[in-house]
């Protein structure tokens, strides 16, 4: 019985790889679009506020709705075969969102440029909302499998994800001024893709 519970721990170094992809891969995006969104808003103070505030807002939303969604997830019948997780939904999202909006909102941004401002902010906050509302859902997922199987792993999730965090605004500044934003976004889903693949293939389970 103890080889069994020790076999399903998950190891505190795929928790550490987990929380610290998602750490930086959130901020990631979160500076590289209150950079795009400078030029649509034509203040770095509305940008700054209405990026961070949609973002916060909405991937609150998200992190709400994320246990509904994974217990209809694993409802299904098992006969179907494998059944993509939430965590893998929620990926699978934010880079077709993302993949979508590094192509369509330049032009989108030119089209409403004569748009007042408050008709812009209303705007901004619509084009962010459905990004932040998946980002929003991989956290609180991987934190509630942790918390189920090893309790006392849950601080060193929060530490390890509030490190990269602040790792971040560093590393998305460094990389926006070598590479550009883009690159910065293209990180930010390789780094959602990869705790994705971390989750699945450790002895945490599908989430």
């Amino acid at each position: 019985v103890r080889r069994g519970r020790a076999a399903s721990r998950p190891h505190p170094w795929r928790i550490a790889a987990y929380f610290l992809a998602l750490g930086l891969a959130f901020l990631f995006v979160e500076i590289a679009y209150i950079q795009r969104f400078i030029v649509f808003l034509s203040h770095p103070l509305y940008a700054v506020a209405v990026v961070l505030c949609a973002f916060l807002v909405f991937a609150g939303m998200g992190s709400g709705y994320a246990p509904r969604l994974a217990e209809r997830l694993a409802g299904g019948d098992a006969r179907r075969g494998p059944r993509i997780s939430a965590i893998e939904l929620a990926v699978l999202g934010i880079g077709v969102i993302s993949v979508t909006y590094l192509v369509v909102l330049p032009p989108v941004f030119r089209w409403l440029m004569p748009l007042s401002i408050t008709l812009k902010i209303l705007v901004s906050l619509v084009l962010i909302a459905p990004l932040a509302f998946g980002m929003g859902m991989p956290f609180p997922l991987g934190l509630s499998r942790v918390s189920e199987r090893a309790p006392e792993l849950v601080p060193w999730a929060w530490g390890i994800n509030g490190c990269a965090s602040v790792l971040s605004a560093i590393l998305a500044t460094i990389l926006a001024m070598h590479f550009g934003f883009t690159l910065v976004v293209a990180s930010a889903l390789v780094l959602y893709v990869a705790a994705a693949a971390v989750f699945r293939g450790s002895l945490l389970g599908r989430v």
